[in-house]
């Protein structure tokens, strides 16, 4: 019974592969992290602007005013009159934008209104700034109330 050659890698080959896999990782491995902290300000940004989307549609449907809530500590909510009987409805729950994504949110308001028209409360426009350590995002709501980038 012969041995002859083992096929297989010897220990210096299998050396030089974790060194080169070191290496890719390292250089890899920011670059990485910094497209994931930018992708979480557009998500929260993306999420941001569909709550004050949600919260002039649903102003426009039941003919009320309708409060995107902005308190800062990273919480945005949505109320709006009830359908039936006095009130108010929290329509989707209450999002956590800075627990969820990892971002700080700022506004000029804590709290922003739209008619049954869906116009800003005296037909101001602002801007819902959206940060975190590496990148930083915003959306503008328009003076007649639309969400603009």
């Amino acid at each position: 019974m012969s041995l002859g050659k083992q096929a297989g890698f010897s220990m210096i080959e299998m050396i030089w592969v974790i060194v080169l896999m070191g290496l890719l990782a390292t250089l890899g491995i920011p670059r990485i992290r910094t497209a994931l902290q930018k992708q979480n300000v557009r998500s929260a940004r993306v999420a941001g602007a569909t709550l004050f989307v949600k919260a002039r549609t649903a102003a426009i449907q039941r003919g009320c005013r309708a409060n995107v809530e902005l308190p800062g500590d990273g919480r945005v909510w949505v109320t709006v009159c009830r359908t039936a009987g006095p009130g108010l409805d929290t329509i989707g729950g209450i999002e956590n934008l800075q627990d969820r994504f990892g971002v700080a949110m700022t506004s000029a308001r804590s709290q922003w209104q739209f008619d049954p028209r869906g116009v800003t409360a005296g037909n101001q426009s602002a801007t819902v700034f959206f940060r975190n350590s590496m990148a930083s995002d915003s959306f503008m709501i328009n003076a007649v109330g639309k969400v603009v980038r």
